[in-house]
């Protein structure tokens, strides 16, 4: 779990007098003027872009009629400072005999990421929002990310769980891709297992049905949370459209339904804490496509003829994207028998939605030709490892041939010694700078069972 605040440049203004108004010339002065003259009637707030001012106000803990002191206006400031949403803020006041009024400057910071709930089943993400932002008036589906406005929202769903008498404590962490920025701040329940019974469709046709059950059943039975439904959909649900030509298929966000809601006591020798859910997603199939034409660039090693014999895929069939992912492997490997082990394939559909045709543009960037260069082993004495490096056949600067690995590991497993179970691992490591592959292949015996 990651948590952290940074401190924001508060800047404090001395009031300056409005007209009629008594200029103050300290702190002091204003704390022992009468309480008429210190009661908060006005608070205006400017800077901000985000949030309306009614939200500031609430945010800032500041409360209209009260008698404040110039200690109030700091706190003030400081609550704002430490919910991370403002990069900056001043305040000024003014006083008279009818009362006081306050200004704030604020400067919004520039990063704010969304929030996203794993594995609250019991409420929908619309009431979560709702409660979020009746608790949090800062809270508008965004966050920072500094400050403890993230915090603040943790300690509403907790209290969301209590009022509902759900077990469970949560958390939340920054979220992004691997090495790339955080891009979410995903709040999550630890110790309530909430399990997957059944997985329903609604939008589907019938024929599409058995295979879409048939997929779902691989998440029966495990632990509930939107990372894995989305890798669902994404590597099994999506491909049963795809490989039908529904290119433009869509699933809805999971919709979960509670059929058992926890319990501190096992019931059936069952786990404590346990909720068991029921989930549905709505599909859109869309229009369903043929393949109009390949259509091929980049491509200068292979002729385009030569590629696309490689293609299952001819005009007017239905447009099988998934089948010709697969083809495009294969297309890769016979760059990578080449040199071009970076070589990639982009393919993107250009529809004709009244014709019902796909335009399949194949973009290949070849890259560079890569070369062999240093090869050495590991876990083997110095006579297997002269044994197995005269075997292999690629010789530095020879043209590297991404598919010999394959080729090579099963007859050098022949040369070693009978008896054992070995097991081997390989590490093939492109390197940019001088156009080499250098291969690291590193063997072990495993223990007996």
């Amino acid at each position: 779990m990651m948590r952290s605040s940074r401190w924001l440049a508060v800047l404090f203004v001395l009031g300056i007098g409005a007209p009629g108004a008594q200029p103050q010339s300290s702190g002091k002065s204003f704390d022992h003027l009468p309480a008429s003259d210190r009661q908060l009637i006005s608070v205006k707030v400017s800077g901000t872009k985000r949030y309306a001012d009614d939200a500031v106000i609430a945010a800032s803990g500041l409360q209209m009629g009260t008698t404040v002191v110039e200690d109030d206006f700091k706190k003030a400031a400081r609550r704002l400072g430490d919910l991370g949403v403002f990069s900056d803020i001043a305040y000024s006041y003014s006083y008279s005999s009818t009362g006081t009024k306050l200004a704030l400057q604020v400067t919004d910071v520039d990063k704010f990421v969304p929030v996203r709930f794993e594995d609250f089943v019991w409420f929908s993400d619309q009431e979560l929002l709702q409660r979020i932002k009746e608790r949090a008036p800062m809270f508008n589906g965004e966050v920072p990310l500094s400050g403890n406005l993230a915090d603040h929202v943790s300690d509403v769903l907790q209290a969301l769980l209590v009022e509902n008498a759900i077990p469970g404590n949560v958390e939340f962490e920054r979220a992004g891709k691997a090495n790339g920025p955080v891009d979410s701040i995903v709040y999550r329940i630890s110790e309530v297992l909430i399990q997957i019974r059944n997985v329903e469709f609604t939008g589907a046709g019938e024929a599409e049905l058995p295979a879409l059950k048939a997929a779902a059943q691989r998440v029966f039975d495990t632990e509930y949370s939107r990372a894995v439904l989305n890798a669902l959909v994404e590597h099994q649900l999506l491909p049963v459209y795809y490989t039908r030509g529904y290119l433009k298929a869509a699933f809805g966000e999971p919709q979960p339904k509670v059929v058992k809601k926890p319990s501190a006591e096992s019931e059936d020798g069952g786990p404590r804490n346990l909720t068991i859910v029921d989930v549905t997603f709505s599909v859109t199939p869309g229009q369903q496509y043929k393949i109009n034409a390949l259509q091929w660039s980049g491509n200068k090693e292979f002729p385009t003829n030569v590629l696309q014999k490689m293609i299952r895929a001819q005009p007017g069939d239905v447009a099988n994207t998934v089948r010709i992912g697969d083809n495009l492997k294969d297309v890769q490997k016979l760059y990578g028998s080449r040199g071009y082990v970076t070589a990639t394939i982009k393919a993107e559909a250009e529809f004709d939605n009244a014709a019902g045709t796909a335009l399949i543009h194949l973009d290949v960037k070849e890259g560079s030709e890569y070369h062999m260069g240093e090869l050495e082993f590991r876990g083997l004495d110095n006579s297997l490892t002269a044994k197995l490096r005269n075997a292999w056949k690629l010789r530095p600067g020879d043209i590297y041939d991404s598919t010999y690995l394959s080729e090579y590991l099963p007859a050098a497993h022949k040369l070693l010694p009978s008896g054992l179970d070995w097991d081997v691992v390989s590490h093939v490591t492109a390197n940019v700078r001088d156009k080499t592959v250098d291969v690291d292949l590193i063997y072990s015996v495993k223990a007996p069972k």
